[in-house]
């Protein structure tokens, strides 16, 4: 594979480990049927959490910080696992299970972390927003799909490792959501609801319907559809389907700048009307558990500031009917713990905190706990029950 490699960096003493990276990726991207690799402009590292069970992703690491070798770009983290704010048996538990975790932000802030707390799925809100037309290296599956559709700039989804080597070297290997060819959008996706449909909700629907396709949404512009919600219905498509890229029709910047020309011209047609989304929701409710729940948890992906003073204000008028949680990049959560608004959400019975909520579930313990939450993303991937928003608001506010 051909690029823009500098073979100056290939200094005494970094040489080998250096290599062993080009050939990595190298080899990554043969299987994709790169030709060449392309100048790497940020990278987002996605195995975030210490887990006392794995010894390679260490021994690389520890091998590219004993040769003093960093990212040579913006570097950022998903988020931490829980070490506060959780039940004392799943405290005690997830110290055991993460018990590298120290270690792990060591070497992290070694090889170049942006800050010692970029610990985020949401790395655009705290630092590490690339500019359109970028190519990064990134992993986490909300944040791909965000900077792809979102910001318009450009990543695969990429594996664990491969990213940060891309971020090592400066360079990541040309194929797939890099080219033209492959944002083109496969589905138009014909939004005819009455109301407007809940991000996650309707996100679910695509993802599950299209699976790894690219999907052009049109109908949103009906209604003022928020950054913020474009990113909560980005992060439930990626894990119902695969979708890496979405357009959405006067939205996102590459539907604005191209309109339906972007559309290719065997693209396939998906209508969502008001059963639809009915279907999905009711498919999304179905694993509720029985019971009083333990927890209810807002910001999966992390919140971002408006989303964060919207929910404290929604729910710090009366006492919650259930412990709830909303996440946020630690940035931004120590911001907004500064507020009397935090003091007031705080006396409500809520509280404010950074981890992710799947490490949490992934507690073997955590399994005793009845949570709720408002995430298509945290309900997918674990036992916690999905209630849609205005729903979950009223059930905390006991309305």
């Amino acid at each position: 594979m051909t690029g823009p490699v500098d073979e100056r960096r290939l200094v005494e003493g970094r040489e080998e480990t250096l290599r062993k990276c080009y050939r990595v990726l190298e080899a990554y991207g043969k299987v994709y049927g790169a030709e060449r690799f392309a100048e790497c402009k940020s990278c987002h590292w996605v195995t975030s959490c210490g887990l006392r069970f794995v010894k390679s992703m260490f021994m690389v690491l520890e091998e590219l910080a004993s040769k003093d070798l960093k990212s040579r770009v913006p570097l950022t983290a998903n988020p931490r696992p829980p070490q506060t704010s959780i039940p004392l048996v799943e405290k005690l538990v997830g110290r055991y299970l993460y018990s590298k975790q120290g270690r792990l932000e060591s070497l992290l802030l070694r090889l170049g972390l942006i800050d010692p707390d970029a610990f985020t799925c949401t790395p655009y809100y705290i630092g590490n927003k690339p500019s359109y037309g970028d190519i990064l290296a990134w992993a986490e599956s909300s944040a791909v799909i965000y900077a792809n559709s979102v910001l318009g700039a450009r990543t695969n989804r990429n594996s664990s490792i491969v990213e940060l080597l891309s971020g090592v070297t400066g360079e990541t290997p040309l194929f797939g959501l890099l080219l033209d060819e492959n944002r083109k959008a496969d589905w138009l996706v014909e939004v005819k609801t009455s109301s407007k449909p809940s991000p996650f909700i309707l996100g679910s629907l695509i993802g599950k319907s299209v699976l790894d396709g690219v999907p052009y949404i049109a109908g949103l512009d009906r209604w003022e559809f928020e950054e913020y919600e474009l990113k909560d219905m980005g992060a439930a498509m990626a894990v119902w389907g695969a979708v890496g890229l979405f357009h959405a029709e006067d939205l996102t910047p590459e539907a604005v700048e191209n309109g339906r020309k972007i559309l290719r011209s065997d693209h396939k047609v998906l209508r969502v009307g008001d059963e639809e989304l009915s279907k999905m929701k009711r498919e999304m409710e179905a694993k509720a558990a029985p019971g009083k729940p333990d927890l209810a948890i807002i910001g999966c992906p992390h919140l971002s500031r408006e989303q964060l003073d919207f929910f404290a204000r929604e729910l710090s008028e009366a006492e919650l009917k259930t412990r709830t949680l909303l996440l946020a990049a630690p940035k931004i959560a120590r911001e907004f713990k500064s507020t009397k608004l935090y003091s007031k959400l705080r006396d409500a019975g809520g509280d404010v905190d950074s981890f992710c909520p799947l490490m949490l579930t992934n507690i073997p313990t955590s399994k005793r706990l009845k949570i709720l939450t408002n995430s298509g993303k945290l309900s997918y991937y674990s036992h916690a029950a999905f209630m849609d928003t205005p729903q979950l608001l009223s059930y905390l506010r006991g309305e």
